[in-house]
């Protein structure tokens, strides 16, 4: 069986609003505003943590989401990483090379998804890598929604 491969597009270059908001560097003291993430969390146990991974070989054989709560990520070590999403409109059955986008995070940039976006990652190209993640404390137990693709995705790390 032959893989599909996705490329990336820039977090600013894909729309990423339909996965959720792309988390922009402003100036201190810059009023909040309309591009800014908005957090909903269906709990009052958040969990904020500094998160380690290992490097995994950039295929993507199923998706998850979390109906419960936002999802915010962002690279503790400032290197770039890869996240393949699809919109949280989308039945598990349509999750395929057509509807998954896979989106390159830059340095100093980071990412909320909105309740129930489908998600696979981080990857990233170093043996191990830090995340900061917020999600709630049970989102790994309770919230944790994972659909297997019917064709699995590989992805290209450029």
């Amino acid at each position: 069986m032959s893989l599909t491969t996705l490329s990336a597009k820039g977090l600013q270059d894909c729309r990423f609003e339909r996965f959720g908001t792309a988390i922009l560097p402003v100036d201190d003291m810059t009023p909040a505003g309309p591009a800014e993430a908005s957090l909903l969390f269906d709990g009052d146990n958040l969990r904020y943590y500094l998160m380690r991974l290992q490097s995994r070989p950039p295929v993507v054989g199923s998706m998850t989401r979390h109906l419960r709560a936002t999802q915010c990520l962002g690279s503790a070590d400032a290197q770039p990483w890869w996240l393949a999403v699809a919109e949280p409109t989308r039945s598990a059955d349509e999750l395929d090379q057509n509807t998954v986008q896979l989106v390159k995070v830059e340095a100093g940039e980071a990412v909320k998804l909105h309740q129930g976006t489908w998600h696979a990652g981080p990857f990233f190209q170093t043996p191990t890598a830090l995340f900061f993640n917020l999600e709630l404390s049970d989102t790994n137990q309770n919230d944790h929604n994972c659909q297997t693709l019917a064709n699995k995705l590989r992805l290209t790390l450029t």
